[in-house]
């Protein structure tokens, strides 16, 4: 069951969704960006619960969150003091973690203690504090991410899938934006995921179906005929994001998504999507209605990997916006009767 939050600015956005999407500029309209989402290395619109793993960027949950043995804001950097880096709209429950550059906004209740540090290397210097004032419009936030799904979902695609033996191969030959297309089944069952696009250019793969999973494969991009791993991160010696930062997956009609055993190197996108993460990481940003994770389990990391924006070649027709607007307003009703 999905676990928005939600407000009686709910109506008021909807219709200013609408009129912004009606009356604004080609130059506003022309790139694949994530709004303002974009600053956040994660966004759960509803709850959010972890364990045993961190954010390395800064984290915003609508609704209620519960962290044990969690970190927030590890790659952040001084600049990012005593500046909101984790926003929370609901309730925070938060033990034996660290938030080590920047404040904890929070709307709602506040469980925490001294096993929460506000700190970088050093204890006695604290970096940030505890807030209680969330500048965030969460209802604005979850409306202008469906927006964005439902527009990219309706592009032209101009890149070739190829599909064999459970091995998944996207080939794109254009120097800005490549579209791809594939099913929540495939998806689910992919053993390797081959990306063979022009260097310094990016990959949007918008996936269909209400269930899918990611699990047990690895991302490869092909280079010179050949193919070759994207690499982990060490703590020592991070890889410089090119082959990640522009890649994104566009779950949008996900309304159940897991991840686990898996190193995605991509940022993902699921506005609908009750979503599962563990025994895994993803290098890029996570964009997904809940999170949480098996108890037991290590939940997901999320490293800080920002999708780089992308001209966007055309505007999906109004009403297929309308419509990802309405259906996400019916779900919401559903489960608020």
């Amino acid at each position: 069951m999905k676990t928005f939050t939600i407000s009686s600015a709910f109506n008021g956005a909807f219709l200013w969704l609408v009129v912004a999407t009606v009356f604004c500029s080609p130059a506003q309209a022309a790139w694949i960006s994530l709004g303002q989402a974009e600053p956040f290395n994660a966004v759960v619109l509803g709850n959010m619960t972890a364990y045993g793993s961190d954010t390395e960027g800064r984290l915003a949950v609508g609704g209620h969150a519960s962290f044990e043995h969690y970190s927030v804001g590890m790659e952040l950097g001084s600049g990012w003091n005593h500046r909101d880096t984790l926003v929370v709209g609901g309730n925070l429950d938060f033990a034996h973690g660290r938030i080590y550059h920047g404040n904890a906004n929070v709307g709602g209740n506040v469980q925490i203690n001294e096993t929460l540090g506000f700190y970088d290397e050093n204890p006695a210097v604290t970096n940030g504090s505890l807030l209680r004032s969330p500048a965030i419009d969460f209802a604005s936030l979850g409306l202008e991410l469906i927006q964005k799904s439902q527009t990219w979902a309706n592009l032209a695609t101009n890149g070739q899938v190829g599909w064999q033996h459970n091995l998944l191969t996207l080939t794109g030959f254009q120097s800005g934006l490549n579209v791809f297309s594939i099913t929540g089944n495939q998806l689910s069952a992919t053993q390797k995921l081959t990306i063979d696009i022009p260097d310094n250019s990016w990959a949007l793969v918008n996936v269909d179906g209400r269930l899918a999973s990611m699990s047990e494969f690895a991302f490869f991009r092909r280079i010179a005929g050949e193919d070759i791993q994207v690499p982990d991160n060490s703590p020592a010696n991070r890889h410089d994001g090119r082959w990640t930062q522009t890649v994104l997956f566009n779950l949008f009609e996900a309304e159940d998504l897991t991840l686990h055993s898996i190193a995605i190197k991509a940022s993902l996108l699921a506005p609908f999507a009750d979503t599962v993460f563990y025994n895994g990481h993803i290098d890029g940003q996570l964009m997904v209605a809940s999170l949480s994770s098996p108890v037991g389990q290590f939940s997901g990391q999320i490293n800080l990997y920002p999708f780089t924006p992308v001209p966007l070649p055309g505007m999906a027709p109004l009403f297929v916006v309308l419509l990802g607007l309405w259906r996400w307003k019916q779900m919401l009703r559903l489960r608020l009767a």
